[in-house]
């Protein structure tokens, strides 16, 4: 009975979006993808994530904004890492990446990233230099912890630890921020999991 509910409230939520009805029900719908995923994941379900993925392909369909697609491709890049299909799960999470705006930090750190892995270094530092002068622009203008430490990734892919912990040390000189005491404190453990990341994507910093 529980079964036949959900599927029905399921589908009058899809039909009522279909029809153009207002951002309510498109919302729900996102929320319950959320759950989903969520269950799935725990619970190491297959056939929750493989519902959820389902749901995640109506979304795509009906739901043409960024932060929307956005939504939908880190959920089915978390489903197909669920489900051991990683290549899957590397493309949806490229796709999610790239609905950022082009200057995002986030988007040159990951296409930054996705190059070094390619072994295209060309386009890896230039993606790299491009994160540094975004950081610096903002920095400029005014202080952003965000824009900092995006900053401190990028010299870490670029130069290794090194140079990244010395420009570390230059901001904790200027701006003594908890959050950055606390990534000094933690640095060691914040260069272990980055190491970790690059070997199991088998990526080496550009020099």
């Amino acid at each position: 009975m529980k079964k036949i509910s959900y599927f029905f409230i399921v589908f009058v939520l899809i039909v009522g979006c279909a029809k153009g009805q207002n951002k309510e029900n498109l919302n729900t719908l996102r929320d319950s993808l959320d759950k989903m995923v969520l269950e799935g994941t725990l619970r190491n379900d297959t056939t929750m994530l493989e519902r959820a993925l389902k749901l995640s392909d109506f979304l795509l369909s009906i739901d043409t904004t960024n932060i929307g697609k956005r939504h939908c491709y880190r959920h089915r890049s978390m489903i197909f890492s669920s489900l051991g299909h990683m290549d899957e799960a590397i493309a949806n999470a490229e796709q999610a990446v790239l609905t950022l705006q082009a200057n995002n930090p986030l988007r040159l750190i990951f296409l930054s990233e996705k190059y070094l892995r390619e072994q295209n270094k060309d386009s890896a530092a230039y993606y790299i230099e491009k994160t540094i002068a975004v950081c610096d622009s903002s920095l400029n203008d005014e202080y952003n912890e965000d824009m900092a430490i995006n900053k401190i990734k990028a010299i870490y892919l670029r130069d290794g630890e090194k140079k990244a912990k010395i420009y570390l040390s230059e901001l904790l000189r200027t701006h003594p921020s908890p959050l950055l005491k606390l990534f000094d404190e933690d640095w060691d453990e914040w260069v272990r999991m980055n190491n970790e990341e690059l070997k199991l994507m088998n990526i080496k910093i550009l020099r």
